[in-house]
């Protein structure tokens, strides 16, 4: 069952404004003291800048619909509110523009250096299906590399002052490598790099998506199809869509404009047809994204869709990071293994 507040994240955490499929009831006078959490789980959800932006909208037009009660009372809260709201949200711009910054520098130098690498979810989806970095969180940079280019790679981070902190031995083979440098503001920026997107070695073995799956020319290039994959598989393979970020990223770029049958093309190769289909149901029925269920129309049948819709609800996704998640384990554990036993022949 949806609380209160996660059905007001759904309301609030469309990037195009509000979302006019969900429709909760205003907190009442007694349920003031909830209104700053509204902003932690948006935090953990990543979707602060929407829900921060659709906030300040619902409160100028009808904040009567968001709060109801003594008005004095409501106006001091809501201020409050909007008060601790804006200052986030130019934490999280401040973040994005130094980050994106940083990445500019490393790939001027990828440019230079004709590598197979690029730039992949936080920096690019802001700047390419969201509109821009006021409209997305994100906390690193990720970068995919063809596995011959990741030693001349480090080599350019290095030149530019990062750190590398190898994985143990156990992990070596199947985790991103991480690279830091401090920022000019005491803090710490961290670049991945990553030859795989799925990095469990069971999953692996069904679902992947490489450089040269991703952006070599010969695949196709980088594309709104290949980016969808890209959210499917991470949101799916090292989340299991354990929060509302993941969902949204499919459904911005859904909304960019997708080849559907190119879509089909790169999700059959790289295993990914249950994680894109999990995401483009998840963005109709959240959202409701038209683009996204045609979209997944044209994937045709998919395995075992009778049980995935049951496992991974648009109710399980909103309290992914509620207090009461824990309940929810079982069947995003279920779904894991339908993960495991589709895709790519074994």
């Amino acid at each position: 069952m949806t609380s209160k507040l996660e059905a007001w994240l759904a309301r609030l955490s469309d990037p195009s404004g509000p979302n006019p499929l969900w429709s909760p009831a205003p907190f009442a006078d007694a349920e003031l003291a909830l209104l700053p959490k509204i902003l932690d789980a948006a935090g953990r959800h990543n979707i602060r800048p929407s829900l921060v932006r659709n906030l300040g909208l619902q409160l100028r037009a009808t904040p009567e619909a968001f709060v109801s009660g003594e008005p004095a009372r409501t106006r001091t809260a809501t201020d409050a509110l909007m008060a601790r709201a804006n200052d986030l949200r130019l934490q999280d711009v401040a973040r994005a523009v130094l980050l994106s910054n940083a990445a500019r520098e490393i790939l001027s130098d990828v440019a230079e250096s004709a590598l197979p690498a690029v730039l992949i979810k936080g920096v690019d989806l802001a700047e390419n299906a969201y509109g821009g970095l006021h409209a997305r969180t994100f906390s690193d940079i990720d970068l995919l590399v063809r596995p011959q280019a990741e030693e001349a790679l480090g080599q350019i981070l290095a030149s530019r002052g990062f750190t590398a902190h190898m994985p143990d031995k156990k992990r070596l083979e199947h985790t991103e490598r991480q690279w830091t440098r401090p920022d000019a503001h005491g803090g710490v920026i961290l670049v991945e790099v990553h030859t795989d997107l799925v990095h469990a070695p069971e999953l692996r073995a069904r679902q992947t998506l490489t450089y040269d799956l991703y952006a070599a020319p010969e695949a196709g290039g980088t594309t709104p199809a290949a980016k969808l994959v890209l959210c499917a598989l991470h949101g799916a393979t090292s989340h299991l869509f354990g929060r509302l970020q993941y969902v949204v990223d499919g459904l911005m770029v859904a909304r960019s404009g997708v080849d559907p049958d190119e879509l089909r093309g790169r999700t059959l190769r790289s295993g990914a047809l249950l994680p894109v289909a999990t995401m483009l149901r998840l963005a109709h029925r959240l959202y409701g994204c038209e683009a996204s269920r045609a979209l997944l129309g044209a994937l045709g049948p998919i395995p075992w869709a009778d049980v995935e819709r049951r496992l991974i609800t648009p109710a399980m996704v909103l309290s992914a990071k509620s207090s009461h998640r824990w309940r929810l384990l079982p069947q995003r554990y279920m779904y894991r293994r339908l993960l495991r036993m589709t895709g790519k022949p074994a």
